[in-house]
């Protein structure tokens, strides 16, 4: 048996080497097609197990309460915090970054209300805020500055460094997406699921993971328009940004940077090397040929298990 594979295989293979050639280059070229669809995915669903019950918990408060996503400037003027000067500043970058398509608000120290010596009890709606000219700023400086609630939250405890909080829409068709997918992925593992069930499970992973990818796009749009924003105050303010939206973007640019950047290394170490050991040409091109098409052919594996695996066995993350 084991003899008569290998005359098939022989004859199939040595016998007929341009004919395994135009197989293996025609295969090539369809499955580049499938590299379209490799992307880099830092979200909550590939960095943590499926049906984690923090990340569950996580989406349920976040539905619950309307929670967005949101980013963090922290914000330390060269003049004194609570000066006229920086309050302006504050209130103009604040406007600024309130005027972006998709920032919902920006809270800040500017929102803070200001008592003084007015008792809880007479608080009204119309509190003073560090915006009003009759403020004493210095005292509205230490009353903020000592607040349990406020020190150490949008203002640094030497009162030096105010933070503004940028708040994006919440993205309700996000989060129906996702929420549907949870429900289903949850009765597939306890009762199982219906034929049609199965159907909209794969149906709605296929959409979440089309929407994700143009929410992701988006975000990253926002994040370089507020640096460019910041940017414009750098000479007049120390300014940093922060916050989870911040980080997964920038996960994403640096290791798309660092691929770009570490695979022209590898590759030229690769040629050298394999050109000092074997000193020929072909030598160096058929490993490098086998790397590409393993690779080329890796994508292609990836999808075919993404899409036409049956709704029931898809488990990995977008």
């Amino acid at each position: 048996m084991r003899s008569r594979l290998r005359h098939l295989y022989c004859a199939l293979v040595f016998d007929r080497p341009w004919l395994v050639i135009i197989f293996l280059a025609a295969l090539l070229v369809v499955s580049a097609w499938f590299t379209q669809y490799f992307k880099l995915d830092v979200s909550a669903d590939s960095l943590m197990m499926d049906g984690d019950p923090e990340l569950e918990y996580s989406r349920e408060i976040s539905q619950r309460y309307g929670m967005s996503d949101a980013v963090l400037v922290s914000f330390s003027p060269q003049a004194p915090l609570f000066s006229r000067e920086s309050i302006g500043l504050m209130a103009q970058l604040g406007e600024e970054l309130e005027s972006l398509e998709r920032v919902a608000s920006v809270d800040s120290l500017l929102d803070v209300p200001v008592f003084g010596n007015t008792p809880l009890t007479g608080i009204s709606e119309d509190y003073q805020t560090v915006m009003d000219e009759d403020v004493d700023l210095e005292a509205a400086r230490e009353e903020i500055r000592t607040s349990p609630v406020f020190s150490n939250a949008i203002v640094s405890p030497d009162g030096e460094t105010a933070a503004l909080l940028v708040n994006f829409f919440y993205d309700q068709q996000y989060y129906d997406l996702v929420n549907r997918r949870t429900e289903l992925r949850a009765k597939r593992e306890g009762e199982g699921l219906s034929a049609d069930e199965r159907s909209e499970l794969a149906s709605v992973s296929r959409e979440f993971d089309e929407y994700s990818d143009r929410a992701a796009e988006l975000r990253h749009q926002d994040i370089a328009t507020i640096r460019g924003i910041l940017d414009g105050y750098r000479d007049q303010a120390e300014l940093h940004l922060g916050g989870a939206p911040m980080i997964a973007d920038d996960l994403v640019t640096f290791v798309q940077s660092d691929l770009a950047t570490f695979s022209i290394g590898v590759f030229a170490f690769i040629v050298i090397a394999l050109g000092l050991i074997f000193r020929r040409l072909r030598w160096v091109f058929l490993p490098l040929a086998c790397c590409a098409v393993a690779a080329r052919f890796s994508c292609v594996a990836r999808f075919v298990h993404n899409r036409c695996m049956p709704p029931s066995s898809i488990s990995m993350s977008p």
